[in-house]
C-alpha cells in the first residue's frame, strides 16, 4: 500500500470504525484506521449487536471471526422509566447478539488482518485540518484522502472542525436485553 496514497481514513478504531474499515476494504478502497490507544480497548458500552448489525456482520464476512467468542442471543429490548413504566418490544427482524467489547474488537481486529487494503495503526496521535481538502497528518506524514471518517468519540476533535458539534441532551436512558 502506497503510504500517502488512501482512499479512506477513519480516526478513532472502536467496533464501529473497525467494521467500517473493513466494510471500506472489502469495497477495494485502500483504507487505514488510526486509533489513539492500543487494544484491546475497555470502555462502557450496550456491548451488544442488533439485529441489522448481525445481518451485516454475515454480509460482510465478520461473523465467521466472531462466532468463536462467547456471545448471547437476546430478542428484544426493555426501557424503564424512574417512574417505573416499562416498554418493550421484540425485534422483528431476527435476535441480537449479546458480546463484551473487547471480544467484538478481537474478532474485528482477525478479519481486519485478512485484508490486504487495510491498516490499522495504534496509538496514533493524529492532527488534521478540513480547510479545502481533508489533510491527515501523522508523525510528519501527510495524507489527503478521498473520504475522512470522524469516528473519534464522543469530544471529537474533527466533528468540532467540520462544525457538526449539537448539544447533548441532559436525558439519561438506561435498557436492559431480554435472552432465551
Amino acid at each position: 500500500m502506497s503510504e500517502h496514497n488512501y482512499d479512506v481514513i477513519i480516526i478513532g478504531g472502536g467496533p464501529a470504525r473497525l467494521f467500517a474499515g473493513i466494510a471500506c476494504a472489502r469495497n477495494e478502497l485502500r483504507t487505514l484506521v488510526l486509533e489513539k490507544q492500543t487494544y484491546p480497548i475497555d470502555k462502557a458500552c450496550g456491548e451488544g449487536i442488533m439485529p441489522s448489525g448481525v445481518n451485516n456482520f454475515k454480509k460482510l464476512g465478520v461473523a465467521h471471526f466472531l462466532e468463536k467468542y462467547p456471545y448471547h442471543l437476546f430478542k428484544g429490548i426493555s426501557y424503564v422509566s424512574a417512574k417505573g413504566s416499562v416498554a418493550e418490544a421484540n425485534f422483528a427482524e431476527g435476535c441480537g447478539w449479546g458480546v463484551q467489547r473487547t471480544k467484538l474488537s478481537a474478532a474485528l481486529l482477525e478479519c481486519a488482518e485478512t485484508l490486504p487494503n487495510l491498516e490499522i495503526q495504534e496509538g496514533a496521535s493524529v492532527a488534521c485540518s478540513l480547510e479545502e481538502n481533508p489533510e491527515v497528518s501523522i508523525k510528519n506524514n501527510v495524507f489527503h484522502p478521498k473520504l475522512l471518517i470522524g469516528a473519534d468519540g464522543l469530544h471529537s476533535r474533527v466533528r468540532k472542525l467540520a462544525n457538526l458539534e449539537a448539544t447533548i441532551p441532559k436525558l439519561k436512558r438506561w435498557g436492559c436485553s431480554t435472552t432465551f
